[in-house]
């Protein structure tokens, strides 16, 4: 079968391009097999704790700083146990020893969980993955506790003493005497506005007594109509002969009547 020469060109260009990609595709394959130790033998090792404390499947395995693995299962297997499988390179357990223990830490202070395997002294033997287990190192977990307790406890420390340089300073004396004045003017000045508001309500209280005390001095004295409807007998008597003669007078009883009908219709 005989191809044009330009399918030819074309054939020999897509055969360049895969070709390409195939070569980026192993270095990409040799790179992330080096970095997660993909061709590497592994080995399961088992742990048994009390608390896992939130360590996931997928958590990785530490050792001296070192990433040797992930954390493969985590089942319970009795009232006070639980067991964890860890698959690690089989290349590093010559440093895992019969009495190396694990601590579950974490990766920063508020990380993800990981597993550290805390290595053991150079006269245990090496540890068999058959038989052996592993168990957790308390002190380890109590150390990190305590550390932490001491990284609080300090940064508490910087604050007070903060606080106290604070305190006793001279700018903040000046503040609360500052405060103090402030306060203390405040008061006076609340005690004055309320003597001079008392003060004028008892101003004006005297000021109406005193012109009371006029009107009715100058209505018992006289004269007027009030000192005279008041103490003159004679205007008593003038109104009720006036009434008494209206009574018997028909005219002036008509224009009382007249003037009676005229308010209530009004």
């Amino acid at each position: 079968m005989m191809f044009r020469k330009q399918d030819q060109k074309k054939l020999f260009k897509a055969g360049v391009f895969l070709s390409f990609l195939c070569l980026v595709l192993m270095i990409m394959v040799i790179s992330i097999g080096k970095q997660n130790s993909i061709f590497e033998s592994k080995t399961i090792l088992r742990a048994r704790v009390n608390n896992v404390s939130n360590l996931q499947p997928g958590s990785y395995v530490d050792l001296r700083g070192i990433k040797i693995g992930t954390v493969e299962n985590i089942d319970i297997v009795s009232d006070s146990e639980v067991e964890i499988q860890m698959r690690v390179l089989s290349s590093k357990l010559k440093w895992i020893r019969k009495d190396s223990q694990i601590a579950i830490s974490t990766a920063g202070l508020v990380g993800d969980k990981f597993l550290e395997i805390i290595p053991g002294t150079a006269e245990s033997e090496v540890l068999d993955p058959d038989k052996d287990v592993l168990t957790v190192k308390k002190e380890e977990i109590f150390n990190e506790i305590v550390s932490k307790g001491g990284s609080i406890a300090s940064s508490t420390e910087k604050i007070l003493s903060r606080l106290e340089a604070i305190v006793s300073s001279n700018k903040f004396e000046q503040f609360v005497s500052s405060l103090h004045k402030t306060s203390s003017n405040l008061e006076k000045l609340t005690a004055e506005l309320n003597q001079a508001q008392l003060g004028k309500a008892i101003n004006s209280l005297n000021t109406s007594s005193n012109k009371l005390d006029k009107v009715m001095s100058r209505i018992e004295k006289g004269p007027g109509t009030l000192h005279s409807m008041i103490y003159d007998d004679s205007l008593h008597e003038d109104l009720r002969s006036l009434l008494g003669g209206a009574q018997r007078n028909k005219v002036l009883k008509y224009f009382i009547r007249q003037s009676i009908q005229e308010s209530e219709k009004n």
